[in-house]
């Protein structure tokens, strides 16, 4: 046997896929092809084996987790420095990916120009729906609605996810909160300045007009990333938190926090809040990662 496209045979049976739920469906696919259906943790290699996908190589990557190389064979390569709970996940992207190298190609505009869109998704929609299929995959709908009944959404819960599903506890907490229905979101803090204040700071060579060499402005706790559902608020990317907050309480004394205050996060309105907040190091520095939702 020969390498099986998952994403042009899922196109044969579907026949058309041109919506998020045809999409999302993609995961079902692969499990049910796989004879995976209730079957946790999901074994990507018998969905490897059922497509005759050759198995994924493993190399140091700078700026990426993982590439579908060659689609006409089902070459992968994975980040070799990447965690194996990482990895995994990386994986289950890239048979995503292999839906998205099926669809059209682009999409034709006036003049003779034409844009990469596959299927007709914009690329960062693309990206977006690759880790949502990925999380589906290794991380059933179901499954998570049948946790969320008996034990709500918190981070026991995700733990349990986490073990069960064999994935990080940071992606069982973002299918929990997109799976809730109830607006929960999760959020990396990292202690950072501002692009815009590194990209506005003098040469260090430079002097101010006092005479001191010109220097950043002091670090603050600052959002590097935040998802969640189509129910949660938008949060942007590099706000900060007041220091009086329960997630930089969080970050001082390494000890999980949790509680309802208010914050504010446009700028103009403060609101309340709940939030379960875990401090952990990544690459030797503290982060704190945030169960929250508005309440």
């Amino acid at each position: 046997m020969s390498f099986i496209s998952p994403g042009r045979l899922y196109l044969q049976k579907q026949k058309t896929v041109s919506s998020y739920e045809d999409v999302l469906a993609y995961a079902e696919f692969l499990r049910t092809e796989a004879g995976l259906n209730d079957v946790l943790p999901v074994d990507l290699d018998r969905i490897f084996d059922r497509f005759e996908i050759p198995g994924p190589e493993l190399v140091p990557l700078s700026e990426q987790q993982g590439l579908l190389l060659d689609h006409e064979v089902g070459l992968i390569i994975i980040n070799s420095n990447d965690s194996e709970k990482r990895q995994k996940f990386t994986k289950a992207h890239e048979l995503v990916e292999m839906l998205f190298i099926a669809l059209p190609q682009g999409m034709e505009l006036g003049g003779g120009w034409r844009i990469d869109r596959p299927g007709g998704f914009k690329g960062l929609t693309k990206e977006s729906l690759c880790n949502r299929v990925a999380a589906n995959l290794l991380m059933p709908p179901s499954y998570i609605q049948e946790q969320i009944k008996e034990h709500g959404v918190n981070f026991e819960c995700a733990k349990l996810i986490a073990t069960t599903c064999n994935v990080s506890l940071s992606a069982a907490l973002v299918q929990l909160a997109r799976n809730s229905g109830e607006g929960h979101f999760v959020v990396l803090w990292r202690m950072k300045n501002k692009p815009t204040e590194i990209r506005n700071t003098p040469n260090a060579s430079q002097m101010t007009m006092f005479g001191e060499a010109a220097t950043l402005p002091a670090k603050k706790l600052r959002v590097e990333w935040c998802l969640g559902g189509l129910e949660s608020p938008f949060i942007p990317k590099d706000k900060s938190t007041e220091s009086t907050s329960l997630i930089s309480q969080a970050w001082m004394t390494n000890t999980f926090t949790s509680g309802r205050e208010r914050m504010t996060f446009d700028n103009h309105n403060s609101a309340w809040y709940s939030s379960a907040n875990m401090p952990f190091a990544l690459n030797e520095e503290r982060h704190v990662i945030s169960l929250m939702k508005k309440s």
